[in-house]
């Protein structure tokens, strides 16, 4: 099977979907209530439900319990231009040379890793 979307519950879905195209390079698909990633093949449905009297608290969870994690060709550049554009940042990792590592949370807690690694984690 092969991904296609995972939905997130957020208290504006608009404002979440406009920031995260324009720092995360996603678009808005020809379904307007998803965004999907620069390969256009992968993303987010991206709404607040109505069925819960509010969006989960992302900036309660611990982020091992929920994060989107992003390729990055150079980490420590990406963090300064996401927290330029309101995203805070908890944790940096550039040590080692093999592996950079990221975690910022976005405007709505949502935690985002940000990784750079020698070998990719997937088999291709």
């Amino acid at each position: 099977m092969k991904l296609e979307h995972v939905a997130i519950d957020v208290p504006d879905a608009e404002a979440f979907k406009a920031w995260w195209c324009k720092n995360l390079g996603f678009r808005v698909s020809s379904n307007p209530g998803f965004i999907m990633d620069d390969s256009g093949e992968a993303g987010l449905e991206v709404y607040r439900t109505g069925e819960t009297a509010a969006a989960p608290d992302y900036k309660a969870m611990n982020s091992m319990t929920f994060h989107v994690a992003f390729v990055s060709d150079d980490v420590k550049a990406d963090v300064d231009r996401l927290v330029a554009a309101g995203a805070t940042l908890e944790q940096l990792k550039l040590e080692n040379p093999s592996f950079h590592m990221a975690i910022l949370r976005d405007p709505w807690g949502v935690a985002i890793q940000l990784c750079r690694r020698e070998k990719s984690i997937f088999i291709k």
